[in-house]
């Protein structure tokens, strides 16, 4: 008798427990314009950046080039729009820096701290990348959003704890030049926050850029640089955490082909040697990496350019067995398209916001909401 109650517990616990376990979302496949050439009295739009906040709330993050649509020292702004039904619509555009002044931010890198709720955007500031100098050295700026994006703090300048003449270390104050690797950056489950830093260590154009880590342990105060690079011959970069804490780097191939990759076993302080992923192509573009958790399931996932020499086709590809091989890979954007940025939703689908359309025309940024079964329903 008492063994026949208990197996009839046992059934109601299982039917309770799948009947409150998240379902995973099928037949989703969406796409919303953001960001147009002209929207908002600028030219250009680009670099997108992708974050879910605290409350669920979806945030992009994009540059609004005013006038031209090249990098720093042009007039740029950061703003960003917000989604609070899973992309469907979304607010007017806040400008997250660079309000009333002709000095320009860019690259924007996103996170949300865990612990406290807080959105960081990491972003550079004034000279740009080629134009720094170890005298008068591009900016890295801060600013904090504590109500999931709807305002910001005004920029904090954390140029001196990273590099340039005012750093205390004696060799990074010697860097030439520096920008943080736009797109997501990266929370491990330590809580520490990680971005990629792309360095310029000697002085002259077209030599090779490194890129080292930076990490902050107390919710973006002070900040720390890696020992050595996790590259010395890569561009920009995007971490991710795998599920033994080690933590993977996937590098911009400078000379286009496979991407580089880059493991570190001590949270970003030491960087082991880089290597080519062979299965995964791209056109020397910046992109973005995830880990995707929901409903018992965790792998990584990938957005780039699927393609050897020219910026198109941006796909959405995936790795299940922590960044070995990439296995699955279906095209998200198949015609001419650049940087893009991930990020996991509520409900278990996926959001994608990317660079569409000409570079001398400008682009378009969309963002795009699928589900699982658009990804992992067809082949390449």
């Amino acid at each position: 008798m008492k063994q026949t109650i208990f197996s009839l517990w046992a059934v109601v616990c299982v039917v309770l427990l799948t009947s409150c376990a998240p379902k995973m979302p099928t037949g989703v496949f969406e796409r919303t314009v953001l960001f147009s050439p002209g929207d908002a009295g600028s030219k250009y739009y680009r670099i997108p950046a992708l974050v879910t906040a605290a409350d669920g709330t979806l945030v992009a993050v994009a540059d609004k080039r005013i006038n031209s649509l090249w990098d720093l020292p042009n007039d740029i702004d950061v703003v960003c729009r917000r989604s609070s039904d899973l992309g469907r619509t979304w607010s007017e555009a806040i400008v997250v820096a660079g309000a009333e002044t002709t000095v320009g931010y860019g690259d924007p890198a996103v996170v949300v701290d865990r612990r406290t709720g807080k959105m960081l955007c990491l972003m550079a500031s004034g000279s740009g990348f080629w134009q720094s100098s170890a005298e008068d050295c591009q900016k890295l700026m801060l600013s904090v959003s504590s109500d999931n994006g709807l305002s910001w703090s005004a920029p904090r300048d954390i140029t001196p704890q990273i590099y340039g003449p005012d750093c205390a270390d004696e060799e990074r104050s010697r860097w030439y030049g520096a920008f943080i690797s736009s797109g997501n950056a990266l929370q491990l489950s330590s809580g520490r926050i990680m971005a990629v830093l792309v360095t310029r260590t000697k002085p002259v154009r077209g030599d090779s850029i490194s890129c080292y880590a930076i990490y902050s342990d107390d919710g973006g105060e002070q900040w720390s640089v890696s020992q050595v690079p996790g590259d010395r011959c890569g561009d920009e970069a995007k971490l991710v955490e795998l599920e033994n804490g080690d933590v993977l780097m996937s590098i911009r191939n400078p000379k286009h082909g496979y991407r580089r990759f880059s493991i570190s076993h001590d949270q970003g302080v030491t960087w082991g040697d880089t290597y080519f992923q062979e299965d995964l192509v791209e056109p020397a573009c910046n992109g973005d990496l995830i880990r995707y958790r929901f409903a018992g399931r965790s792998f990584l996932l990938h957005s780039l350019p699927n393609d050897w020499d020219f910026r198109k086709n941006v796909s959405i590809i995936a790795s299940y067995d922590e960044g070995k091989n990439w296995s699955v890979k279906r095209s998200l954007v198949p015609e001419v398209s650049g940087y893009s940025s991930l990020a996991q939703l509520p409900d278990g689908t996926v959001g994608c916001f990317v660079e569409e359309g000409d570079f001398e025309k400008g682009f378009v940024l969309s963002f795009y909401r699928f589900s699982l079964d658009w990804l992992e329903g067809a082949e390449e």
